[in-house]
């Protein structure tokens, strides 16, 4: 814990900058004492009243000075209080909240896709909602609550002590019970309420499972297994809570009747030293006031103990996330420009970590302006291939070269920029069609976009009520399979890249259509160079070469018809008839 504090600190100095933080500091010290002198203020008018009783002689124009100095001096405080809390704390911890966003985010999305594949997508997203979310409540429970707290504990004491130091210690006498009550209770309950949040993690894990799944929850009629499921974990969770509620609520019993038994200590011997003369009236009313801005302060505290470690917690989480993780580099590297798209694979061999390999000495070459395909038995690292030539790995122990420069020099940035893949599960963001298209090409027109709509077969979005501006929801409620497959095919026309990989790319689309976009998709494949993996051999046999991968190797290399002449592994694989692979 020490350490993730020490990291909050330092990234809380990295946004306000350590001059603001220390003029934060002795802002609140000020305040603190504007703050607690008010009930003095409020005893010298008691004393004013005692007076009176002695002398029968009542001073009416300095009373009401000090009416009307005491109304100020509050209107001032809470003046005071409110720069601090709006200027000073919510100020710069939504501006930390911000700069910890911008970091975070840049840290996700500049994640290394190897990285990205070892972690589950949604606890990534509550890590990073949780954590970011918890450390502005930290530094506003710290501020305003740890800080506010302990000074005018501090400041209280002194002017305590400075009045009498016996009636002081009296006062302070419980604090040691209470402290350790409330260390015991937190020692007590912290273990059960980790607990506790573990198995909050998993149901949210179950959810979210459930959700990713849903199709597949329905048409096996999992509602109710997954229902019951759940609601005996929520159950379980809820005795455990209860139990965990129950010594908080006694904790709250102990420190109500430890506030008492001070409050009686100091009742029964400020009134013993005030008939004795030690002590005057009002100052006895100034003990009994503060007795609970000591107490109530640190009950607050100690209460709110619970969450602020649930949110050392997460933001822990958060740092051991992400804090390590390595960005990508996009920009580092040559650029290129006006190449000819020469692609050589020189013994590459690779595996995913603890997996087998996936190639074992995979040699190829395509010259520019060639349409290879791939086919490959299942497993066999269709999509891989076309990985490392993205450099979503970067290995030492092998070899891509674009014309004859490794891609290992070239910027990750300049060389994607060049390649575009389609692939059959294509994404497409929550928004409106019309950005969708613009994210590769931003400067298009309208014109344009209408273009490589027909070029797709897209043109139906014209039938939408909105156009072009039609929203996409989530998970593509307003499109079918084969209309975002359109969208993503038409979005190709629009960025016109150099390299083309087409991963199944077609599969979604009746005959019909698929015979229609091949058409466009053969046209835009002219002079470039482009890498087809399919199972459909309609879209395959008009390949300068056909590659056939199995067991990670490359075992044949012709065209369509050589392949079929030679009766070789391809053809057995074919089935010409109905114009699959099998």
């Amino acid at each position: 814990m020490n350490k993730t504090i020490k990291k909050i600190y330092l990234s809380y100095i990295e946004t306000v900058w350590k001059s603001k933080f220390i003029f934060i500091l002795f802002f609140w010290v000020f305040a603190s004492f504007i703050g607690v002198y008010e009930p003095i203020i409020f005893t010298k008018i008691i004393s004013k009243i005692e007076e009176y009783y002695r002398t029968w002689l009542f001073d009416s124009d300095s009373t009401i000075k000090l009416i009307i100095f005491r109304a100020l001096f509050i209107l001032l405080s809470i003046i005071i209080q409110f720069i601090y809390d709006y200027y000073l704390i919510w100020h710069t911890a939504n501006k930390n909240y911000v700069d910890e966003c911008n970091k975070y985010t840049k840290k996700i999305i500049l994640m290394n896709y190897s990285d990205f594949l070892l972690k589950k997508q949604w606890w990534l997203y509550k890590i990073f909602d949780r954590g970011t979310d918890s450390q502005v409540k930290f530094l506003y429970f710290f501020f305003q609550d740890i800080l506010k707290s302990m000074t005018w504990i501090i400041i209280i004491i002194t002017i305590l002590f400075y009045i009498n130091w016996l009636m002081t210690l009296i006062v302070l006498s419980m604090l040691p019970v209470m402290t350790f009550l409330w260390i015991f209770f937190i020692k007590k309950v912290s273990p059960h309420q980790k607990e506790l949040n573990d198995k909050w993690d998993t149901i949210f894990s179950t959810i979210w499972n459930l959700l990713s799944w849903f199709m597949l929850t329905k048409a096996l009629t999992l509602e109710y297994t997954f229902i019951k499921n759940l609601q005996n974990r929520l159950t379980n969770i809820l005795h455990k809570q209860l139990k965990i509620n129950k010594y908080w609520s006694i904790s709250t019993i102990y420190t109500n009747m430890v506030v008492m038994i001070s409050r009686i200590l100091v009742l029964w011997f400020g009134v013993f030293f005030v008939i004795n003369q030690t002590l005057s009236f009002s100052e006895l009313f100034l003990f009994f006031s503060y007795i609970w801005w000591i107490y109530f302060p640190l009950w607050y505290i100690f209460s709110r103990f619970k969450e602020a470690t649930e949110y050392l917690v997460w933001i822990e989480k958060l740092h051991e996330e992400f804090d390590d993780l390595e960005s990508e580099e996009l920009l580092v590297g040559i650029k290129i420009s006006n190449v000819v798209w020469n692609i050589e694979y020189n013994n590459v061999a690779f595996k995913y970590s603890g997996k087998k390999n996936i190639f074992k000495d995979l040699n190829f070459k395509i010259n520019s302006w060639e349409k290879i395909a791939f086919v490959w038995n299942t497993w066999a690292g269709k999509s891989t291939i076309v990985n490392l030539l993205l450099r979503f790995w970067d290995l030492e122990n092998w070899e891509i070269l674009l014309d004859w420069i490794n891609i290992n020099k070239i910027s990750k940035k300049s060389l994607r920029s060049h390649i575009w893949i389609v692939t059959q599960d294509v994404s497409l963001f929550n928004d409106t069609i019309k950005n969708n298209l613009l994210f590769v090409n931003p400067n298009a027109t309208d014109k344009q976009l209408e273009k490589c709509l027909k070029l797709a077969e897209a043109s139906f979005v014209y039938e939408f009520n909105d156009w072009l501006d039609t929203l996409i929801w989530e998970r593509w409620l307003k499109l079918s399979w084969w209309e975002k497959q359109r969208l993503s095919i038409a979005r190709l026309f629009l960025k016109n890249p150099e390299i083309l990989i087409l991963d199944e790319a077609t599969s979604a689309l009746d005959n019909k259509t698929e015979k229609l976009i091949q058409k466009a998709l053969d046209n835009l494949m002219k002079w470039r160079t482009s890498i087809v993996i399919a199972h459909r051999l309609s879209t395959i046999q008009n390949a300068d070469k056909i590659f056939m991968i199995e067991n990670g190797k490359i075992v044949e290399q012709w065209t369509y018809t050589q392949l079929v002449e030679k009766k070789s592994r391809f053809y057995e694989l074919s089935n010409p008839e109905h114009l699959i692979l099998n």
